[in-house]
Order: structure tokens, then sequence, then C-alpha cells
């Protein structure tokens, strides 16, 4: 086991270039302002299933939005919801909502959904969302302003969650920050595509360039990061990261631990899907450091000599980390978490190891649905 820890810790070296590397991006990237109102015109694309909790509260954000209202459009597509959200969006018919809805004989799931929106969209810039978000006034315009300067065919931006009142707000928040500033760090540095649903803009026309979701439309998950993949090889350097508070879109976490290990691995499970192979070995480097911890963890209940290197190791990891950590925290301005980062560091070896293995393997519910 000696020798296992001495490989545990060779792999932290790369793993240490990369957390580096991300934080060495953070640290130069410019927050970016719009100064003045955009003269695009978009629209905002909303693929919704079962969202009548939230679906409201996300219309009324996106009505709010100090951007000219003639010059924006915003069309929800209802993906055979068995709830109220069709009839919901339909209340907001006399403020311009367009309502768009899958029936049984249609593709279904949040691909299809979107590219039935798109075909429908009468605007060039193409925004898309979910349904249980709510933005800041600036968001539209920022985004578009951004584009328009940057000459940007593909537009990533950042997402965060609402709220941190339980250990799991705080554990997901932690975790999902970690996603974002290596995502903000990888498209801004132009070495790895990373991005969110939540928080897209892309031209209608890219979309139509590389034939939309054609040829990744069976896969259950990746309407975001294998879009972008696909774009990217059509457009290289047109893709860019918005790194602006302006344009951070705050959406729901996961309401119980089930549901969080559920979204993490849909997440996951599209892994095996990307085609850049530094992002297939970023991400099996991440598996295999977290998995070493949670090997030597395990093996620490029948040897204490294991667990003091599980405990090391752990310590290690944690110090490679939390300058990046403590960084982006900083950009969402939720500094208050870091000190949940150190304690729950066992917690999460263990959750990114059981999400990346069923990721792989095993099918998931999503919005009642079983899919993988």
């Amino acid at each position: 086991m000696t020798i296992f820890f001495i490989i545990a810790v060779a792999l932290l070296l790369p793993y240490r270039f990369i957390i580096r590397r991300a934080n060495r991006q953070l640290m130069f990237m410019q927050r970016y302002t719009a100064s003045q109102v955009s003269a695009e015109k978009a629209s905002i694309i909303i693929a919704a299933r079962n969202e009548e909790m939230n679906i409201g509260k996300c219309l009324e954000s996106l009505l709010a939005q100090d951007f000219p209202r003639e010059q924006m459009e915003i069309i929800v597509v209802d993906d055979q919801s068995v709830d109220q959200t069709a009839a919901l969006v339909r209340s907001y018919a006399d403020r311009g909502i367009r309502l768009i809805s899958l029936g049984k004989e249609d593709a279904f799931g949040k691909k299809a959904a979107i590219a039935r929106g798109i075909a429908a969209a009468t605007h060039g810039i193409i925004i898309t969302t979910d349904a249980d978000c709510s933005y800041s006034n600036k968001w539209i315009n920022t985004l578009l302003y951004y584009r328009e300067k940057m000459d940007a065919v593909f537009v990533a931006a950042p997402v965060q969650f609402r709220k941190e009142i339980s250990l799991l707000d705080r554990f997901q928040s932690l975790d999902f920050m970690a996603l974002q500033g290596i995502t903000a760090a990888g498209v801004s540095g132009k070495y790895l595509n990373m991005c969110n649903g939540a928080n897209l803009l892309y031209t209608k026309e890219a979309f139509s360039a590389v034939n939309g979701f054609e040829g990744i439309d069976h896969i259950a998950s990746g309407d975001d990061m294998l879009l972008m993949e696909k774009i990217d090889k059509a457009f290289p350097g047109g893709i860019n990261y918005c790194f602006s508070e302006d344009a951070i879109v705050v959406t729901e976490p996961a309401a119980s631990w089930a549901a969080f290990i559920q979204q993490r691995i849909r997440w996951s499970s599209k892994a095996k899907n990307y085609s850049s192979i530094f992002t297939k070995l970023t991400l099996l480097l991440v598996y295999l450091v977290n998995a070493a911890v949670v090997a030597l963890l395990l093996a620490g209940i029948f040897d204490f000599q294991l667990l003091k290197y599980g405990l090391l190791l752990t310590l290690m990891k944690t110090i490679v980390e939390l300058p990046f950590m403590i960084r982006i925290a900083r950009f969402f301005n939720k500094s208050a978490l870091i000190p949940w980062f150190i304690p729950i560091q066992p917690m999460h070896a263990f959750y990114t190891v059981v999400a990346g293995t069923f990721g792989l393997f095993s099918k998931y519910r999503w919005k009642g649905r079983e899919v993988g």
C-alpha cells in the first residue's frame, strides 16, 4: 500500500498543474461589464418539463430585463409536462411569451425541445437557459454586447446556486463553483471546452452549420458541452467565456441527496461521448485522484497506517485546490462557504467516484423519465 500511496501522490503532480493553471488563468481574467445597450436581437429558448413551481419566477425575471423588449423574444418549449407548466406559460401570452408544446408523437427530451424552439426563433442569436433560473436585469444585454465585441459564435457564461442553508446546499455550491471555475479558466484559456446549458449563447447560423444536435441527439444529456465541441470544430476560435457578475444565472440546487446524485450521474454520463482527448484525460485524472483518496480511507478502516495515508492525501489535495476555490468563491461572492471546503473533502471524493462510475454504466431518472 505504500507503493499505492506513492502512485497516488504522483497523480497529484499533473492534477496540481491543471488546478494551478486554472487559478493563474482566473487571476488575469478581466471582469466584463457592458458599456452600452447592444443593438443585437436574441431569442431566449427555455426547455421546460414539470416546472410549475419555477417557471413563473423564471419568466418574471426575464420580463424584468433592462433591455429593449422589441429586441428579444422568449420561447418556452414544454417537453410533455404532466403538471401545470404549459398552463402557467399560456397565462403569459398577453405579455409576449410564446409557448410550443411537444406532443406525444413528437421527439422528446431537452435537445428535441431546444431544437424545436430554435426552429421557431425569429432572431439570429439564440440564448438558452433553464426554467428554474433567475437573472440580473443586465443579463441579456451583457451576453449580447459581449458577443458583439468578441465576434463570438458561442458564449459560455457563469451559473451559481441560489441558496446555502443546509449541508447539502453548501456541498453542492462548493462542488458547482469548482466546475464553474474550471469552465471559466478552460474556455477563456482555449484549452478546455466546458459549459452549462442554463447560460449559453450561440448564433443560429452556427447551430445550423453543425446540423444542430445531429449525431448527439441519441445521447440523453449533452445539449451544452457536446454541442460546444461540434461548434468549436466548425468555428475554431469562435468560443468565448463571459466573465461577468452581470451575466451570472442563478439556478436551484437539487432538493435532496438522492436528486443530487442523480443529477451528477446525468452530468457524468455524457463524458464518454466527448471527442476531446484532453477533456477525457482531465476527467480521468480527477476521477483517479479521488478514487485514490477513497481507496485509502476505506482501507484505513482495517489499517490505521492506511487511514493516515488517506488523510494525508486528502490534505495534500485540499492544499492544491484551496487557492483556486478561494478565487472563484470571491467572484461568486460566496467566500463564506470556504470554511466548509476542508471538512467536506472526504465526502466530495466519495461522491465523485460514485457519480463518475455510475455515469458510465447505469441509467438515471430525470424529470420523471428513466434515461441513459
